[in-house]
């Protein structure tokens, strides 16, 4: 893309392809995530992105997806990063108390009210002490595997990657 267009990272970004969007008949539930994507919402089934026009979201809570997604996305640069930021960013975004992780559960409180909703957890998979979450980092509650994209805690609606 760089050859064709230097500017190509300036611009806009293109909508996204039609195989990467959700086409499940049955949405029982949507994931909250960080994405590079404009849109923060996915199946919770097949974990391909849903447009938010399917599920007819109320204008306050556009805005509050987007504010959220902007100020994730903030901690999650940082993290990527990998430069005098990457530590602190992943301990904001691995605290569940964090302002980043209590604004992320209120807007899925809110998205819950249009259809059932959770928050994906983030892990840094790649860090040399990982060790995969088998309870909630919030409640402490087991895991359980109910067939979606990760293992969640119904209490705190939270969906942790397996």
């Amino acid at each position: 893309m760089s050859d064709i267009d230097p500017y190509w990272k300036l611009r806009p970004p293109p909508p996204t392809p039609a195989d990467e969007l959700c086409s499940c008949t049955d949405l029982r539930c949507i994931l909250l995530r960080g994405a590079f994507a404009e849109n923060p919402l996915a199946c919770a089934q097949c974990n391909l992105e849903v447009l938010p026009e399917r599920l007819a979201l109320p204008a306050q809570l556009v805005d509050d997806l987007a504010t959220w997604r902007s100020f994730h996305n903030c901690f999650y640069l940082l993290w990527l990063d990998s430069g005098e930021f990457e530590a602190w960013a992943r301990a904001q975004l691995s605290d569940p108390q964090s302002p980043v992780n209590l604004r992320g559960r209120s807007v899925r409180a809110q998205l819950d009210l249009v259809r059932r909703a959770y928050y994906w957890w983030f892990q840094d998979t790649g860090a040399e002490d990982f060790v995969p979450l088998t309870s909630c980092p919030i409640c402490t509650a087991a895991l359980a595997d109910t067939g979606l994209v990760g293992s969640v805690c119904e209490t705190c609606l939270v969906l942790v990657a397996n």
